[in-house]
């Protein structure tokens, strides 16, 4: 499969699930990364559309509601587990220089401790 539709949606869905996290903590450390997010999104689109998007993107929004739902620990786990898999990807997919160096940058600061 193509990196960048797998880049695309990967920031799809990482919208989302920011975007529901902060729905429900309303912290600046969450808006902040949905903002960054939406920014990655945006880069690859340049590249690549596609019509499952939307759909990835509302589906992890209602994971991000039900996961901020479940607590501070739920979120660190599955905030956690999808930034170590997106910085896995970067890596292994793409040239870590430019704007994907400025991308796994942003993705290094939205671990959660």
């Amino acid at each position: 499969m193509d990196k960048y539709l797998l880049a695309l949606l990967g920031e799809a869905g990482a919208s989302g699930l920011a975007k529901g996290i902060y729905s429900v903590r309303k912290e600046e450390r969450f808006k902040r990364a949905y903002e960054n997010e939406i920014q990655h999104w945006n880069y690859f689109r340049k590249y690549r559309r596609n019509i499952l998007e939307k759909p990835v993107y509302y589906l992890l929004y209602l994971v991000g509601v039900i996961t901020a739902l479940l607590g501070y620990r739920a979120i660190k786990y599955v905030v956690n587990k999808a930034e170590s898999g997106a910085l896995d990807f970067y890596i292994k997919n793409f040239e870590v220089k430019g704007d994907i160096e400025k991308i796994v940058e942003d993705e290094k600061h939205h671990f959660i401790s």
